[in-house]
């Protein structure tokens, strides 16, 4: 073991250094060097000071190279933030953060092929589900393959039952429909309704709360962790008999219209058809190309709040930076605080893009796309934004959290237009596992303390806060349901209360 792995703060579930402080140490310096020749130049374009710098720093490389560099970390912060703009409109217009990331991504597969789609989509999902699984583990400090996440088969099981009784009652002349129930702009609810039947005034009669897990134990206890007064309980089929709760098999509507049974094992199935593009049942087009990419929303704004327990890089800044400030602090703060901060953002990305190639940054590997790098540098700095409003009570807890998620969701939704092939799965790895969630908090925590001490301290504390109070509700939550995948996005709802209890918000 080196020098550098024995001053590592945080290891993952392999005992393998996430960040370590002297590669941050080297770090800060050029860092300081990229922000502040934004500050120097902050009415010129910003691929004209950004190329210059980055020669500067890479002086091995072409000219062609260096401005290959520069374009794709331009180009990628400028989606990110077209993105975000335009999920921040959906969110005013009312739409759900997943609803939007469904539209978006349904328009980037829109010239493929119906399996060309559901490939490409299922290689994201799978992705965002390594990333959640890997940041899981890196917060419990616990071994083994613990899943949170929303699985596929699940999705699939809430589907089956709104098509196959959709089809049923067209069938039989019924007036009523069932539609599988999207969170509302304002996030998750609790105890959330997960399908819906609706009569011919579009009025609500009947509720389900679907659990697919992988025996009956596991789906009556799934049951136990949420208040489902109200709603029917859906079960998979073959289950129902070994729970001692009263649960259905199927929805049904007043008049006797149900859906089709499944089985567990047939809606595994049939998500290994899912994910091979071999549509076999039904007609997927619809769900291929949305209601997969639902799920995908779901699991960016669950890694984004595992992302708000891995606080360590924060820490690093505020050690690192304790008590220094710079010339620029009154540029930098001024573009943080009115939102105007692309440069800084390009900065940063230019920065970590220099340290990884130099091989300072170890945790993310040389060669690293200056795109992903971006996107670890833009989510970090919003974020930073974000925590420090939260801290001084500009906006809530609930509301900070939301646009937490929301940014995750916005650059995910970048990286599922840009990205290609195998591309995808390091892409989303590097951004939103545990090592560029990590060095990603020392970015933002130093542009914070860039932009004045004052600022830097109100990050960090609130970076702080927001982590203990994290970790120990992904943790609860986490107890009891190892086992149950389906209980994700219960947990989801529970890691919301619960943190802002814990933080007493």
């Amino acid at each position: 073991m080196n020098e550098k792995e024995t001053e590592a703060l945080l290891l993952d579930e392999e005992h393998k250094p996430i960040l370590i402080e002297e590669e941050c140490r080297e770090l800060k310096p050029i860092l300081t060097e990229f922000v502040e020749c934004y500050a120097s130049n902050k009415d010129k374009p910003v691929e004209e000071w950004l190329s210059q710098k980055m020669q500067e720093q890479l002086p091995g490389r072409t000219s062609d190279e260096i401005t290959g560099l520069t374009n794709e970390i331009i180009t990628t912060l400028k989606v990110d933030e077209e993105n975000q703009a335009s999920l921040s409109k959906a969110i005013s217009d009312g739409r759900s953060k997943e609803s939007w990331f469904a539209s978006t991504t349904q328009k980037a597969v829109s010239a493929m092929s119906t399996q060309e789609a559901a490939k490409y989509l299922t290689e994201l999902d799978q992705a965002l589900q390594i990333a959640n699984e890997s940041l899981y583990r890196t917060i419990t400090t616990q071994a083994g393959t613990i899943s949170q996440n929303p699985r596929l088969d699940g999705f699939i099981a809430e589907q089956y039952h709104v098509q196959t009784f959709n089809i049923n009652a067209k069938a039989a002349g019924s007036p009523y429909r069932a539609k599988v129930l999207e969170p509302t702009g304002n996030g998750y609810a609790k105890n959330s309704v997960d399908i819906v039947i609706l009569d011919s005034d579009n009025k609500v009669v009947r509720r389900y709360q679907s659990k697919y897990c992988k025996d009956a134990k596991a789906t009556e206890k799934a049951f136990e962790h949420g208040d489902y007064r109200g709603q029917r309980k859906l079960v998979p089929e073959g289950q129902e008999n070994e729970i001692q709760k009263k649960v259905t098999t199927v929805i049904e509507a007043p008049d006797g219209t149900t859906s089709n049974p499944l089985t567990k094992s047939r809606a595994e199935q049939m998500r290994d058809e899912a994910q091979s593009g071999a549509w076999n049942e039904l007609n997927w087009s619809e769900y291929a190309t949305k209601d997969l990419a639902l799920g995908i929303g779901k699991q960016a704004g669950y890694a984004a709040l595992q992302g708000a327990a891995i606080g360590v890089g924060s820490d690093v800044a505020q050690k690192l930076w304790n008590g220094e400030e710079i010339a620029s602090e009154e540029i930098i703060e001024t573009a943080l605080v009115s939102g105007v901060d692309f440069g800084v953002k390009a900065a940063a990305a230019g920065a970590l893009k220099v340290g990884v190639e130099k091989e300072i940054i170890t945790v993310i590997p040389k060669g690293t796309p200056a795109g992903t790098i971006a996107n670890i540098a833009y989510v970090a700095i919003e974020d930073a934004k974000v925590v420090g409003k939260m801290m001084s009570g500009e906006v809530s807890f609930k509301e900070g959290i939301e646009k937490i998620e929301q940014t995750t969701v916005a650059t995910t939704a970048g990286l599922a237009t840009m990205a290609e092939g195998a591309t995808i799965g390091a892409a989303i790895g590097t951004a939103f596992g545990p090592a560029g969630t990590a060095i990603g908090g020392f970015i933002g925590g130093s542009v914070g303390y860039m932009a004045g001490s004052k600022v830097g301290e109100t990050i960090v504390k609130a970076v702080q806060k927001i982590r203990d109070g994290a970790s120990k509700v992904i943790k609860e939550v986490a107890s009891g349901i190892k086992n149950v995948a389906n209980a994700a996005i219960d947990g989801i709802k529970r890691f919301c209360s619960g943190v802002a209890s814990f933080l007493g918000f």
